[in-house]
């Protein structure tokens, strides 16, 4: 049996693209010993993969038939996959198009909710079917559990919350500090170039603002390890990985939950600012600024990133990814956790 994940083909750097990629190259480590694969495919592409974060996770490669040109968020999985052959996974912004065509395949399917609020995407009716007929329904947040039990009752018993893993090597604060502020900025463009015009009369000078812009993982928790404050521009999201890198790297975060963010929202890291509120972000990181420069040395609260790395680790992860495939039927070896 082979267990297939299906992904969009994007290149810039995505943390549910990541996330992704990751589970899936431990799933097919874990499979080899328990006689199933896994692997990742982007529909219709050839020679895509993902190039801004090292994964030797196997990529599988397939066309859909179109129902029209025109319209490949319509194509057709007629002859793709082998009930006797294949189970997949596809990612809740897709599950309108794909969900109802598995089921009358007869093709086992999980639904894997990164956000739960793109769940809504489709007609009512298709998510409906799509939802009723998965198998299992990964949540990747407590907050993205809620939204599906919401939005599709009667499905609670098949919701399966799992978590991803941090690289708690790559992000941890284990060199010395500067006065840099760091942001995405493809994360609610308009919000944070805001936030920026009313930061620029009253930053101090010994401080910098550095974008994270195209950057690769490496050079990302490169410099997160040297920043002292992280600005989050969260929109609607999952459980938003960008904010937790930054906290576990060291830095003081502030800005929007996303929502989905709450659950790791510890105050001794965190601090929050309700959504749209760009002058009142702009406040809490002069605050911010003030307090460490006031402070004369920056405190790092050990206790709490060693926690969030516990609940975001590797073993988490395995714990979560054994379960699933429990869930699926493919754990028959009885793999040990």
């Amino acid at each position: 049996m082979e267990l297939i994940f299906l992904c969009p083909a994007i290149k810039k750097a995505i943390g549910g693209v990541k996330v992704i990629y990751r589970q899936v190259e431990l799933i097919h480590q874990l499979g080899k010993s328990a006689g199933f694969s896994a692997a990742v495919m982007h529909p219709n592409t050839w020679f895509f993969r993902v190039r801004w974060f090292d994964s030797q996770v196997p990529l599988k490669k397939a066309f859909f038939k179109l129902r029209w040109m025109g319209k490949p968020s319509f194509s057709n999985l007629t002859g793709v996959f082998d009930a006797q052959r294949h189970m997949v996974v596809i990612p809740e912004l897709w599950a309108r198009k794909y969900g109802t065509q598995l089921a009358n395949m007869g093709v086992s399917y999980a639904i894997y909710v990164q956000n739960g609020y793109y769940i809504t995407k489709g007609q009512p009716a298709d998510l409906d079917r799509a939802y009723q007929s998965a198998r299992c329904i990964l949540t990747i947040s407590d907050d993205a559990s809620r939204c599906v039990a919401l939005a599709f009752p009667g499905v609670e018993n098949k919701i399966l919350r799992v978590h991803y893993s941090v690289d708690a090597q790559r992000f941890w604060p284990d060199q010395s500090k500067e006065n840099i502020i760091t942001y995405m900025p493809r994360k609610l463009a308009d919000h944070s170039s805001k936030v920026l015009f009313f930061l620029r009369h009253h930053l101090p000078a010994h401080w910098k603002i550095v974008p994270i812009d195209g950057m690769n993982e490496e050079q990302v928790a490169a410099l997160l390890k040297r920043s002292k404050i992280f600005m989050a521009f969260s929109h609607f999201e999952g459980c938003p990985l960008p904010p937790l890198e930054a906290a576990l790297s060291g830095n003081q975060v502030i800005g929007y939950t996303g929502q989905g963010a709450k659950e790791y929202w510890r105050p001794e890291i965190f601090e929050e600012v309700a959504s749209g509120d760009v002058v009142g972000f702009a406040q809490r990181v002069l605050a911010k600024v003030q307090a460490i420069d006031q402070a004369g040395q920056f405190v790092l609260p050990m206790t709490t990133i060693r926690a969030l790395a516990d609940t975001y680790s590797d073993a988490q992860e395995r714990n979560d990814m054994l379960a699933f495939l429990n869930a699926m039927g493919l754990n028959t070896n009885g793999l040990p956790t």
